[in-house]
């Protein structure tokens, strides 16, 4: 369901969690609204932001199997995650139930993804 209001419009984003579409200095720009932990957190250049594995859980649902599973194999070969450590946080009681967890869960038990 979406709701407008005077800013921009509410929805439900592919996670389940509400966001907002808005156009800031003529840009649409999305704002998701979520409690994320302080171990989903990362500081680049002075920003913070999600860590690479958040984002990719984040962003799972958004993307088709192959694209997901690219994805993934370039953060594994990057180092910026492990199997692992993704198999691990996946479970985790916080995010175990979002899609985008489910769906790279299903990923990392291809042991194609892995290799």
């Amino acid at each position: 369901m979406t709701k407008t209001n005077r800013h921009g419009e509410y929805f439900v984003d592919s996670n389940g969690c509400p966001a907002e579409r808005v156009v800031i200095g003529g840009t649409d720009v999305v704002i998701h609204y979520d409690d994320i932990p302080e171990s989903d957190v990362t500081t680049v250049n002075g920003i913070p932001c999600t860590t690479p594995l958040r984002t990719v859980i984040d962003l799972a649902p958004q993307l088709g199997r192959d694209d997901l599973a690219l994805m993934v194999r370039d953060c594994l070969d990057r180092g910026l995650f492990t199997a692992d450590e993704a198999l691990a946080r996946v479970v985790e009681p916080d995010i175990r139930t979002r899609r985008g967890a489910t769906l790279l869960r299903q990923i990392l038990s291809d042991p194609s993804t892995r290799a």
